[in-house]
């Protein structure tokens, strides 16, 4: 009987436990997958994380920049999240698309709460999307306008119904966190458009359901975070989670080295991994981030294919991974798309050599347009005579993009038959971005990871793509992108991509820089349990909810509420059998 029973008990908790599998999705994982039945040995201190960039806004609704994303995912959950590279449940338990995909039909967790204590249900779900699907307002709007609504079916399902079938959905709700609809439904009914000024209260407003709960910002200085009790995970082993600004990667070091921060998660030169530090580890791994000289196809010259195509023989790529990434790195794809993550399925490797470093061809190109040194002072001036030059605007909290603007400044300053004059206006993030997203730069290098799904070269270079920061419009493109919004069938959609991959490099309305080597060190002399995944920071989810100290004090670990769920399981399911087999061995006597 014992036996018998502890087969049943196995066989519940594996239903229970195991990965599910959608026919359309292919493997979808579980925390399970990733946390293998962790349990905290230790709990206590407070994880310092330090960042060289701040948010310009706590309201996630119209966050923009990756500063505000950044500080506000410790306290959001999502239905989906890739989590090294592997599309893995969160608040989903399963997702399920209809026949004709034109409806998702997703199954929510039950027992998720929100900081304040109420239930995550599916009303809240549908309040989310149904917000980024109707106002124009909010940031993600423009990945939601094929949505038409979402509708609750019970308290823990969903359904959303498409205008049209859209393959890269899923992809997409893995960045989208999930709101409380009891705090924000009466603050957007009352404020509507001007929800995108409304600065939340901390902590009041800032209810999520994630692992961490917001205590306090202080501008300019820090974010400080608790961890949240009853998360349905599990509560993380630290405390608290502060996460610091420090602009500068010199001082970030600084202040890793000292110990006042146990990881710093900003722009970090090569130069520092020829130097060991006692109880520092790096973390190096290649992103697929596409570091970028994008273009304002808004104003003249850069709105002309060839003065752009000129620019791009400009740059030695191969140059930048040599001198400035020294090695840790690849060059940039003409064709955008890189060779490397979930996107290595869709790269182009035709594109490659599309375009290469030859500055006799820019010089030709230039000529031709009628840039040329009429006075014969070396440099060149516009086709109506007049003293021109380039200005790119760059970040300030990245030390690698304002030397590799300098590289570009020499490269063009040495043309033949006269050098091109270049500004280059180094700002900090508050000040650049706005000036960037409003349309006011001419040009300027920036950072974008794409998501895993080939359709985000439709939010990048569609005509009406929310994400086309370079005012970018091109038919032809228009029609390819749009058709990868609506194709399921993944060899036609590869076909797609490598086409659409051919004409950003012959029509260059941004030139891919680098892929970089990202390096982040951290203290391992405080904390163990960091998770390093091949394609992200060793600041992520795993890595929140695994980390606890290496020495821990005298005290009663607390239960937490998986726990104490998984404990109560298997007490009920124990009972159950010894009540049948009790009832049989009666009925037998």
């Amino acid at each position: 009987m014992r036996v018998f029973g502890v087969i049943v008990i196995t066989f519940l908790i594996v239903v229970l436990f195991a990965p599910l599998v959608d026919s359309m999705l292919g493997d979808v994982l579980t925390y399970n997958e990733w946390l293998d039945g962790f349990e905290c040995s230790c709990y206590g201190g407070t994880l310092r994380v330090g960042i060289p960039g701040e948010p310009n806004t706590l309201n996630w609704w119209v966050a923009s920049s990756a500063w505000s994303q950044y500080v506000l995912w410790p306290i959001y959950d999502r239905l989906v999240r890739y989590v090294n590279g592997s599309l893995t449940y969160e608040l989903a338990e399963s997702i399920e698309w209809s026949k004709d995909h034109m409806s998702l039909t997703i199954k929510l967790r039950e027992g998720v709460k929100w900081h304040d204590g109420k239930p995550l249900t599916a009303e809240d779900v549908a309040f989310t999307i149904n917000t980024l699907a109707a106002q124009s307002w909010t940031f993600p709007h423009g990945f939601f306008k094929g949505v038409e609504k979402a509708v609750v079916l019970d308290n823990y399902t969903v359904r959303i119904f498409f205008r049209k079938p859209n393959p890269g959905f899923i992809s997409t709700l893995s960045y989208v966190n999930i709101m409380p609809k009891h705090v924000w439904e009466p603050v957007i009914r009352r404020l509507g458009e001007n929800t995108t000024q409304y600065a939340p209260r901390v902590p009041e407003d800032l209810v999520g359901s994630g692992p961490f709960r917001i205590v306090r910002y202080v501008p300019g200085q820090y974010v400080e975070y608790e961890a949240f009790k009853d998360y349905w995970l599990g509560r993380p082993c630290v405390d608290k989670l502060i996460i610091v600004f420090i602009k500068e990667a010199n001082a970030g070091l600084m202040a890793l080295e000292k110990g006042e921060i146990d990881v710093y998660d900003g722009y970090l030169t090569p130069e520092i991994l020829n130097t060991t530090k006692q109880s520092i580890r790096y973390q190096v791994f290649i992103r697929p981030t596409i570091y970028y000289w994008g273009f304002n196809d808004g104003k003249w010259p850069y709105n002309n294919t060839l003065f752009r195509k000129a620019l791009a023989f400009s740059v030695d790529r191969e140059a930048l991974v040599r001198n400035l990434l020294m090695g840790y790195g690849l060059p940039g794809n003409p064709g955008v798309v890189p060779p490397v993550g979930a996107n290595k399925q869709w790269f182009n490797p035709n594109a490659t050599s599309m375009v290469t470093y030859n500055p006799s061809m820019t010089a030709k190109i230039l000529d031709k347009l009628g840039f040329k040194d009429i006075d014969g002072d070396g440099w060149r001036e516009a086709p109506s005579g007049e003293e021109f030059a380039i200005r790119i605007f760059v970040p300030s909290y990245d030390v690698i993009r304002v030397r590799a603007a300098e590289m570009i400044t020499e490269w063009l300053a040495h043309l033949p038959g006269g050098g091109l004059r270049v500004e280059v206006k180094v700002m900090d993030w508050k000040t650049l971005w706005p000036i960037i997203k409003n349309g006011k730069a001419e040009s300027f290098l920036l950072g974008s990871t794409p998501s895993n799904d080939i359709s985000w070269l439709y939010y990048r270079f569609h005509t009406k793509g929310p994400c086309n920061w370079y005012n970018f419009s091109d038919p032809e493109i228009d029609e390819l992108t749009e058709k990868l919004m609506e194709v399921f069938d993944e060899k036609e959609r590869r076909m797609i991509a490598w086409r659409i991959q051919v004409l950003l490099a012959e029509k260059n309305p941004i030139i891919p820089l680098y892929y970089r080597g990202w390096i982040t060190p951290y203290r391992t002399d405080v904390f163990t349990g960091w998770f390093e995944p091949s394609d992200d920071s060793v600041v992520n989810r795993i890595t929140l909810l695994k980390l606890h100290k290496l020495a821990c004090t005298v005290e009663e670990k607390p239960e937490t509420p998986s726990m104490l769920a998984t404990i109560a399981t298997i007490m009920f399911v124990t009972a159950v059998v010894l009540a049948v087999f009790a009832a049989r061995k009666k009925r037998g006597a």
